[in-house]
């Protein structure tokens, strides 16, 4: 019932949602979350990612380094991102096979991409059929190309086996925002990973995102990179791009 009056509302056909907030306390066995998501670890991220083929890690990665809902990412177009200056804007969602407004002013906003992401963007965007301003990040070749894939079953066929193959949690696409959320608390303060969030009791009193404020925001992701690297490194894993074999190494 919860469901069926939050998309009345998001369609127009109720003015509100009479389960909303605390007004009606609902029933055990109800869809409410009744535990929190899945978190993994650092080196759990990063082998998980490891494992992936490129657009299925991109997906990851997105969802991982700027904790985006599952609906922003799947909502965005080329057009979206600026992959010179390493920006993002969020301006939509793709929520049940529908393409939605974003909820709140916090959500509309841009967002520095950190380098993990943006070299992944830029691979996918090489490769991929679907690479035009106005087409899907994550488009469907079902229809071709008309509408974004559907983020559940993405998950459920292409990224969950793998990452129960390897051992990992049984994660979800909310793992990952509830992941970016502990690891920020532990290297910055709470206004400061809410900025990251996105959350709406952060939203700037102005609607102008000027190049100080996209610049912070970049301070702070590359603050929290680092501090993720570092945890996964103690935690026993290697960065292939910093290991080197045997006949690589250079002679002096």
């Amino acid at each position: 019932m919860r469901l069926a009056f939050k998309f009345s509302v998001k369609w127009g056909y109720l003015a509100h949602n009479p389960l909303d907030g605390k007004r009606v306390e609902l029933p055990r066995g109800s869809s409410k979350r009744s535990r929190n998501p899945v978190q993994l670890t650092a080196s759990e991220s990063f082998k998980l990612c490891s494992l992936l083929g490129l657009r299925e890690k991109l997906a990851v990665s997105f969802a991982g380094w700027l904790g985006t809902r599952v609906s922003e990412a799947f909502g965005l177009r080329w057009e979206d991102l600026d992959l010179k200056a390493g920006v993002v804007t969020f301006r939509r969602g793709f929520v049940q096979g529908r393409i939605t407004p974003l909820k709140t002013e916090a959500s509309r906003t841009n967002m520095a991409l950190p380098e993990e992401v943006l070299e992944s963007l830029r691979e996918w965007r090489s490769v991929t059929a679907f690479n035009k301003a106005a087409d899907w990040v994550f488009a469907s070749p079902h229809t071709k190309g008309r509408r974004p894939l559907w983020p559940g079953e993405f998950m459920k066929s292409h990224v969950l086996p793998v990452a129960l193959e390897a051992g990992l949690p049984h994660i979800g696409w909310h793992s990952f925002r509830h992941t970016l959320s502990a690891w920020a608390k532990e290297v910055l303060g709470l206004e400061e990973a809410k900025t990251l969030l996105r959350h709406e009791d952060v939203a700037t009193t102005s609607n102008i995102y000027g190049q100080f404020e996209l610049q912070a925001k970049r301070q702070l992701q590359q603050r929290l990179v680092r501090h993720v690297k570092k945890q996964a490194k103690a935690q026993g894993w290697k960065d292939p791009a910093q290991v080197l074999d045997a006949d690589e190494v250079p002679v002096m």
